[in-house]
């Protein structure tokens, strides 16, 4: 496993750990705290070891997750076990725990049919699934100050669209995105599928509003905003041609 992180390759002060296995990176981030540090993101089940190993330096008190797929889940409670941590999660993703087909998602472009016929098989193996979990606090649409109120210099940014309840966090002129971007090829591009196109075409709206200096993706390296907005703009301009 190819292993990326804020020590080796620093970038913006963002912690963050990017674990690529088979071509597809993996990507969690730490933001600092008052009382403590939050986790975003949790990786799928090979990230595990290494990420504890890397979550060594920190004091993670809360595990936020952008949304309820397993590839951003499927550790968070075997890390709460160990850190204590309160798991923080939209409320709008909660039966999407282990549940991938109660969101089927489409495909954000037509050269990501294939793959989405694939993404909607493969959610509902038992291997692609995350075992049933419980938030211990469950984000409500009006509650972007939830983390301020435990100790966060951040709020949350509802970003729907990849799932009905993915969000992202913004501290520090980054935006923590989840899936609502992505870098996965190494480069700034559109997330290949989204459960609602047009919420996601909003959230992508909401991006370039909030215009950050950053954007911290669930797969690959953070990436400028300076890079990333032209992506942006010109899937919008051709999506409203059609």
């Amino acid at each position: 496993m190819k292993i990326i992180n804020s020590t080796t390759r620093p970038i913006n002060n963002v912690h963050y750990i990017c674990m690529h296995i088979g071509g597809s990176p993996v990507t969690c981030y730490v933001i600092n705290g008052r009382n403590g540090d939050l986790l975003i993101d949790t990786g799928f089940y090979f990230c595990c070891d290494r990420l504890r190993k890397w979550l060594g330096q920190f004091n993670i008190r809360h595990i936020l997750l952008t949304h309820a797929h397993v590839d951003h889940d499927y550790n968070a409670a075997k890390l709460r076990k160990i850190t204590g941590a309160q798991i923080l999660l939209s409320e709008n993703d909660v039966s999407l725990i282990g549940n991938y087909r109660s969101q089927p998602v489409k495909a954000t472009m037509k050269k990501y049919r294939l793959r989405n016929i694939q993404q909607n098989v493969c959610g509902g193996m038992k291997l692609f699934s995350t075992r049933p979990y419980s938030p211990d606090i469950i984000i409500k649409n009006q509650d972007s100050g939830i983390l301020r109120s435990l100790g966060y210099d951040a709020d949350i940014i509802p970003l729907p669209g990849h799932t009905l309840g993915s969000l992202g966090v913004l501290a520090d002129n980054v935006l923590y995105c989840g899936d609502a971007f992505t870098a996965i090829w190494g480069r700034p591009d559109i997330t290949p599928h989204a459960t609602s196109l047009k919420a996601m075409r909003r959230s992508l709206k909401r991006i370039l509003k909030i215009s950050p200096k950053w954007l911290a993706t669930g797969h690959g390296l953070p990436v400028s905003m300076d890079k990333a907005r032209p992506v942006i703009i010109k899937y919008l301009k051709e999506r409203s041609r059609i």
